[in-house]
């Protein structure tokens, strides 16, 4: 059965700018909660997805789903291991917000996951339940950069949301 390490091996082959986000980051950080699929973002074009995929399939992965094909590549793909027990969902980085969060990530562990406040705006745009109960995690933990937060949350028009889970 593959596994993380398998995962990082993958992407160390592949040669590609990556960072952990989702629960395993925030896992990171917080009191770890159960999660299910294993979510990253990378710095990549299509020839770079078709090392990771080929990297991935050495691994035991496989490719099960793809987002749009846009001119610039795809905007995830979806790998899953053959025994389905680890699904990885990869995420191409398209903005300004995603780009800096892969050069500002943080390596606990060694391992390159997205910092606190990188996490806290990605939750705040996703906000479903899950998110909002990272968040409250996550606000807890100290020397959190809030004017970076606060100028990412604006940037998304998530300052309301911002503003009810600090206070």
């Amino acid at each position: 059965m593959p596994s993380f390490t398998a995962l990082r091996r993958a992407l160390d082959k592949a040669d590609i700018e990556y960072v952990v986000i989702g629960a395993h980051a925030v896992n990171a950080w917080v009191e770890p909660r159960f999660t299910a699929d294993f979510d990253i973002t990378v710095q990549a074009d299509s020839a770079a997805l078709q090392r990771l995929a080929d990297a991935l399939a050495d691994e035991g992965y496989s490719a099960d789903a793809q987002g749009d094909e846009l001119p610039s590549g795809p905007d995830f793909v979806r790998f899953t291991t053959d025994d389905d027990s680890i699904s990885l969902e990869v995420q191409v980085a398209k903005t300004e917000f995603q780009r800096q969060a892969i050069e500002r990530a943080a390596t606990p562990d060694d391992l390159r996951v997205a910092t606190v406040e990188d996490l806290l705006v990605m939750k705040l745009i996703a906000y479903r339940p899950k998110d909002r109960a990272d968040l409250a995690g996550l606000v807890t933990v100290p020397d959190v950069d809030w004017s970076y937060v606060e100028r990412w949350a604006e940037e998304w028009d998530v300052s309301d949301r911002l503003a009810a889970i600090r206070a």
